[in-house]
């Protein structure tokens, strides 16, 4: 039964492209904005060299990476859409929808001898195309790291088949061989190929030592890549020190590392066939755990054993089974702490691991469908695609904005989970349940610089500086080059009228971070106080209001206190003082003429807000519900 390709290839395109449509109008969220919207070299083209020479990159942002393919193909997206959240999304759905059709190309030439293998090759690939796993990897711009490494792989393993049916003709193997480049150069993990592809000779096509003795050159051209990459990308990162306090497993020993990743297996292998009640982050969402009588840590072994076993007695008669479960445990390794990482597990890490899924449909409907199932099976698989198209398409709407993706683990357990539920609840003054989440995270990964700083803030607000400076002191021991650490003290030590402290602070972060939320003028304004000679907190020696963080403190007192025309006053001097932060402060003043029932005054506000930063989502949130 064999159907028109191109008709094939245009249909799995439309769906590819059409199940995520709806993310084209999702918001920047969550990493994007500091991995994209905050880094300014993505906003330059001449930084695409810097990119490899790792003098720019993902290590400046985020952590020791070194993946200049994808952060040249941000910087090539600002340049066509400047900041523009769906420019960056079209990217991503593209990457996918290119993906799925060499997924489908792949499967075609396993399979094309089959009677039904176009058919069952073209089921395969739908779904890979809707499978609601792969939402993380495409409605979230950051999440590209994922799709792009696996496109390059898709390409490389279609071009070392054509090697291989070619006869060993080495332009094809050359290709092969630069699109794994380009897949090691997006993302780490791609290491775990070369092995991949052995076990692909080996295992499903079930090639002898002889054979393999022949085609030794091929696995070693891509070993030989893959030390290469390894070797200069550790020259290029040397000077670069990993932030080991960010690490997930910081701190712990080798055995709970390893009781405790064995947990994630099972975890995985759900996803992959059942795949609800997803979740945007997983750190924190399982306990640790130490020893075997761990009841989770001993089932989740058990489970890896029989996994195992099942590849073993299956290796023979049925190589599809073996070779499935050995690429599912092999293209997750490199996610499994043995290197450590800030991560516990992802969705994202699945986008290529799904490939087995296809792999299985698309075989096992070669082989058993025949003319009187063909319909009753098929009919299945379109049920199936619906359901899994339908979870998707609502999925991508979880991830629109920070407020709708965070409200979607609501009650769930994780740290940062929770540090972001917490911040939810602290932009609605909800300070009281702010506060538990933060102390939950806390007690469930004492690493959280953000839990620690927004604790401190909540502390702040309240009043109780000396907590707040506990706090924040907590979250700069974990991380010394954390900006908002510096600026939340020199706010506490102006309260306390301890200005000398509160400059040494601020002169601390323009050394890493200059000028980091307009913090250069408040170190000036600070230095000029100090030379005046200071009478009170928040006074000049002629009296005049002039300490930012008094007046910043005084403001939200009076605006709580619902003396809004006070507050109004000290913003406007604030915004003389400070007009770097004016943004802010032209959307507190907003909120003030709300509080006093002037919509048209909040409205004129809350646009001098966004006219001064159009990334104060605040501003946008306000204009939107006037």
């Amino acid at each position: 039964m064999n159907i028109n390709k191109i008709i094939l290839y245009i249909i799995l395109a439309v769906i590819s492209f059409g199940i995520y449509a709806n993310s084209l109008d999702n918001d920047f969220v969550f990493d994007d904005e500091s991995v994209i919207v905050g880094y300014a070299p993505l906003q330059d083209l001449s930084s695409i060299p810097k990119f490899f020479t790792a003098e720019e990159g993902f290590h400046k942002v985020i952590g020791r990476y070194y993946r200049p393919v994808v952060s040249t193909t941000y910087a090539l997206d600002y340049a066509i859409w400047g900041l523009k959240p769906y420019g960056f999304h079209l990217t991503n759905i593209i990457i996918h929808t290119i993906a799925t059709l060499l997924l489908l190309l792949i499967l075609i030439k396993l399979f094309s001898e089959y009677k039904y293998g176009q058919i069952s090759s073209f089921s395969g690939a739908l779904i890979f195309a809707v499978h609601p796993i792969h939402t993380e990897a495409i409605s979230w711009v950051s999440g590209r790291t994922d799709s792009l490494v696996t496109l390059f792989i898709f390409l490389s393993f279609l071009f070392y088949i054509k090697y291989l049916e070619s006869e060993n003709s080495n332009k094809y193997l050359i290709i092969s061989l630069f699109a794994y480049l380009l897949a090691l150069l997006s993302k780490e993990m791609a290491v775990t190929f070369p092995v991949i592809l052995f076990m692909f000779d080996f295992v499903y096509r079930g090639k002898n030592f002889e054979w393999i003795k022949r085609n030794i050159l091929s696995y070693v051209y891509f070993t030989v890549l893959t030390i290469l990459f390894i070797l200069i990308r550790f020259y290029i990162l040397r000077n670069i020190v990993d932030r080991t306090n960010y690490f997930y497993f910081h701190g712990k020993d080798f055995m709970t590392v390893l009781y405790t990743m064995i947990q994630t297996i099972p975890v995985y292998f759900r996803l992959l066939f059942v795949p609800v009640n997803l979740l945007y982050h997983y750190n924190g969402i399982l306990p640790d755990s130490s020893s075997l009588t761990d009841m989770r840590t001993l089932l989740s072994l058990i489970f890896l054993v029989i996994l195992i076993f099942v590849a073993i007695i299956t290796f023979r008669k049925q190589s599809i089974i073996s070779f499935s479960i050995i690429f599912f445990l092999i293209s997750l390794l490199p996610v499994m702490n043995i290197i450590p990482t800030m991560n516990f597990m992802a969705e994202r890490f699945l986008y290529l691991t799904s490939f087995l899924i296809s792999l299985l449909i698309a075989y096992y409907f070669s082989v058993y469908l025949n003319n009187k199932n063909k319909n009753i099976i098929l009919g299945v698989s379109v049920i199936v695609t619906v359901i899994f198209g339908y979870l998707t398409f609502q999925r991508n709407y979880d991830w629109k904005t920070n407020d709708t993706l965070y409200s979607t683990a609501e009650g769930r357990d994780g740290n940062v989970l929770l540090v972001n539920m917490g911040n939810i609840y602290a932009n609605k003054q909800n300070y009281t349940e702010a506060e538990k989440r933060y102390k939950r995270a806390i007690e469930i990964r004492d690493n959280s610089v953000l839990a620690h700083h927004n604790l401190g803030l909540i502390y702040l607000i309240r009043g109780s500086l000396d907590s707040a400076e506990i706090e924040i002191k907590k979250g700069l021991a974990i991380d010394s080059l954390a900006p908002d650490g510096y600026l939340q003290l020199s706010n506490i030590y102006q309260q306390q009228g301890r200005i000398r402290e509160a400059i040494t602070m601020l002169e601390k972060l323009q050394s890493f971070s200059p000028d980091y939320r307009g913090s250069a003028n408040l170190l000036a304004s600070l230095q000029m106080q100090l030379n005046s000679g200071k009478t009170e907190p928040g006074k000049m020696n002629d009296g005049k209001s002039y300490n930012p963080a008094f007046l910043e403190n005084r403001s939200l007192q009076y605006y709580r206190s619902q003396k809004y025309e006070d507050a109004i006053k000290d913003l406007e001097e604030l915004i003389k003082i400070n007009p770097e932060s004016r943004s802010g402060y032209y959307n507190n003043i907003a909120l003030c003429y709300e509080g006093m029932k002037q919509p048209s005054k909040a409205k004129e506000f809350y646009q001098k807000a966004f006219d001064a930063d159009n990334k104060n989502v605040n501003s946008i949130s306000g204009l939107a519900n006037i």
